[in-house]
């Protein structure tokens, strides 16, 4: 720096990615900033790896490693105990190519280390996502006549919900900051949810699978009057398609035009809206 000063660098704490590659290659420079003379193939003979052109390719993101790989890995980077085991499993997490599989390894990832960046985000934060009455309280309270009584609650929502779900759901959103208490109640903050990128996918799948699995039962539980149904099947061009994605974005800004505001709504609903092709170009 100009002044003199210089910049401590501090080593990459695998407990705080979400993703092995961009941890390798932050370890890499960091590495290479504090050893001038650290390589890829330095790093790679010392893994006891074959190849470093192999090291080059997974940091890129252009190949995959094995169990094995893994583990010469985890002695190359000098990883121990629990940062090993939460390494270990952020590979096959990142590299899991189903979601059933995802989930497995995120629920070990979380429980491999208290103090990582995924386990804090777990506790709070990706509940929304994963437990689909949090956002469905959350407008609730600000519903006209709207009672801060989880008995009340949960008559509201049907019974899906407990009332000890409910009380849990208001110390939920309570400790994210989306509600804040009042003299009679709660009122709502602006939402500040943030989710990172690797992990955002897979909770998001998981809230729209719970909210289709929330619709089929509607479908049958209510009378026609109290819920609107509708599909369209339909040939498209190919280069179409994006356009169409951008009219359905549209379409639910301008739905967001009918949102009541605070004391004013008498209930609250869910518009769930799906586009996907249904036959593979040829």
């Amino acid at each position: 720096m100009e002044n003199g000063e210089s910049v401590k660098l501090t080593e990459p704490d695998v407990l705080q990615y979400t993703n092995f590659r961009v941890y390798l290659r932050d370890y890499y420079e960091y590495k290479k900033k504090t050893q001038p003379a650290f390589s890829l193939r330095f790093f790679a003979e010392k893994a006891g790896l074959s190849s470093h052109a192999h090291l080059k390719l997974t940091i890129d993101g252009k190949r995959n490693i094995t169990k094995s790989t893994v583990t010469k890995l985890i002695h190359g980077l000098g990883l121990i105990k629990q940062r090993a085991a939460y390494f270990e499993n952020l590979v096959f997490f990142n590299q899991a190519t189903d979601d059933e599989e995802k989930k497995v390894y995120y629920e070990q990832l979380v429980k491999a280390s208290p103090h990582s960046k995924l386990h804090k985000m777990d506790q709070a934060q990706l509940r929304i996502f994963r437990e689909w009455h949090h956002s469905v309280i959350l407008e609730m309270v600000s519903l006209k006549g709207f009672r801060p009584i989880p008995d009340w609650v949960s008559k509201r929502l049907d019974g899906k919900v407990t009332p000890a779900q409910v009380q849990e759901s208001f110390s939920l959103l309570l400790e994210l900051g989306l509600l804040v208490k009042t003299a009679n109640g709660f009122r709502q903050r602006d939402p500040m949810i943030t989710t990172d990128d690797e992990v955002q996918d897979l909770m998001v799948k998981q809230y729209h699978q719970q909210m289709l699995s929330l619709s089929k039962d509607k479908l049958s539980e209510l009378a026609s009057q109290d819920r609107d149904f509708s599909a369209l099947t339909f040939s498209i061009r190919r280069k179409d398609f994006p356009n169409l994605k951008k009219q359905i974005q549209l379409m639910r800004k301008e739905l967001l035009d009918f949102s009541a505001g605070a004391g004013e709504g008498d209930d609250v609903v869910q518009v769930n809206i799906q586009l996907f092709p249904l036959t593979r170009g040829m």
